[in-house]
């Protein structure tokens, strides 16, 4: 299984996931929506970089994943992705908005306005579950 692994791909997918967390910081702060889709790409990313390191293509993710980020999880959990703390909610959330294109209208959940900068931590945290597994790979 390990010659079938896109090492190249994983590193690519983990490295622009990153980004797109690192533009979270960087997003406009009067609009939670913005900071919440970067959160989500990167996610999607970092779900998928961990997929491709365990031998997924890039059209089985395409395909079986698409922009769906529960399921991204639920793929890459049954292929070993260790839990990461607050994860699954975190998912639950950004997934209502992400697949549908809907981060215009996006709500921070109600009495959690702390929301964008827990889910950019929790998501920082699942980087760090998915960084090894691609090296592991031979990605970067």
């Amino acid at each position: 299984m390990a010659g079938d692994i896109d090492r190249e791909l994983a590193a690519v997918f983990l490295a622009n996931g990153e980004g797109f967390l690192t533009g979270a910081d960087r997003a406009d702060r009067e609009g939670a929506g913005e900071i919440c889709y970067a959160i989500a790409i990167a996610t999607e990313l970092a779900l998928k970089a961990f997929l491709v390191a365990q031998g997924w293509s890039d059209d089985r993710c395409r395909r079986d994943v698409r922009h769906d980020l529960q399921k991204g999880l639920a793929f890459a959990e049954a292929a070993g992705l260790k839990t990461v703390a607050g994860l699954d909610g975190i998912v639950t959330v950004l997934n209502a908005y992400y697949p549908k294109h809907a981060f215009d209208s996006f709500v921070v959940p109600a009495g959690d306005t702390a929301f964008p900068s827990r889910a950019h931590a929790i998501v920082a945290d699942l980087f760090e579950s998915v960084r090894p597994q691609v090296k592991a790979s031979g990605g970067r």
